[in-house]
């Protein structure tokens, strides 16, 4: 072997080479996924967030592991949404006008996004960020405000979220509502998948996340089928809560935590009428995949796929979504 390799002195050189630079680069990876850390930006105040607030909309309330950030408007029979990740109560901003003026509104910051909070300082997120802590935190939310049931549905893990909620307490639901919504047994888009793998997983999200708002306004473009109505503003909107700490780390460890295959299972147990209202174009969760999956696990589901548009279906099909929620709600 020492023979061989004093004769194929290129090959050692290129061998030694090559390991090097691949050592190198699991350093650099390493140091991304547990030392870098983008800056955060909490100078800019999103002007929606600005407007709730000085409307005396937006409240606080500590609920389980959770300090809950949410928007109430409207009166009458209660009405819970929670947008997806990555996400804040701005994205429901339609969905809140078109009902507020029939319904008592509520729309949570889910834990992890927003600017929802853990209740200590420095949390263990792998124990709080799970579906059954996150239950149990819409619970005390319920019963602190004294809200004995309400519709409860939101978009991707949100609508996942307000599933299991619907599932472990149907005495509490009155009716379940999922947009393009999380919760079926189905593989996540290949970068989901990549962060469930640790180092990879906390390296991808943290070089994936906008660090302006001209990124985020890309980000918001490969969610809508029309591209044209991702504004300026709406990514400045979207991207200051992006780059909060707690919310990024969230992100990978709620890809870890959120198991679907639990709510899955639960759904043909589930008795709660349910429309689900789903993108034609969404590019994240495929259409007929979650669609035919729906039907064949609650054939009495009301199921709507809306053409020309993508995961955001509420953004591209904003007319379409409130006639079908005020639709269902007072049916």
């Amino acid at each position: 072997m020492k023979r061989f390799w004093l004769k194929h002195k290129w090959l050692r050189r290129t061998t030694y080479s090559f390991v090097t630079l691949l050592s190198l680069c699991f350093i650099v990876l390493l140091s991304v996924a547990y030392v870098y850390m983008p800056q955060e930006d909490h100078a800019h105040t999103p002007a929606y967030l600005a407007q709730i607030q000085e409307q005396h909309l937006d409240h606080y309330i500590d609920a389980g592991n959770f300090r809950l950030h949410y928007l109430h408007e409207g009166s009458g029979e209660p009405v819970v949404f929670m947008p997806g990740g990555g996400a804040w109560i701005y994205e429901f901003r339609n969905i809140v006008a078109a009902l507020a003026p029939h319904y008592s509104v509520y729309v949570i910051d889910p834990p992890g996004d927003g600017y929802t909070t853990p209740t200590t300082k420095n949390p263990d997120f792998t124990t709080i960020y799970t579906l059954d802590s996150i239950d149990r935190s819409l619970l005390m939310f319920m019963n602190t405000l004294h809200i004995s049931r309400a519709v409860f549905g939101g978009n991707s893990w949100g609508g996942g979220m307000a599933l299991y909620f619907t599932e472990k307490h149907p005495e509490r639901v009155i009716k379940y509502v999922g947009m393009d919504n999380a919760g079926l047994d189905l593989p996540d888009p290949w970068f989901y998948e990549l962060a469930k793998w640790s180092v990879w997983g906390e390296a991808t999200m943290k070089l994936s996340m906008p660090t302006s708002a001209d990124a985020a306004k890309q980000l918001l473009e490969g969610l809508l089928f029309d591209k044209s109505k991702v504004t300026a503003d709406m990514a400045q909107e979207l991207y200051p809560q992006l780059t909060f700490h707690r919310n990024l780390v969230s992100q990978w460890v709620l890809e870890r935590n959120l198991h679907w295959s639990v709510t899955d299972q639960l759904i043909p147990k589930m008795k709660t009428p349910t429309l689900v209202i789903w993108g034609k174009q969404d590019t994240i969760e495929d259409s007929s995949s979650y669609v035919q999956r729906w039907h064949r696990l609650d054939p009495q589901a009301s199921i709507v796929v809306l053409d020309h548009a993508g995961h955001l279906v509420y953004d591209d099909q904003p007319e379409k979504v409130n006639q079908l929620l005020l639709s269902f709600l007072a049916a």
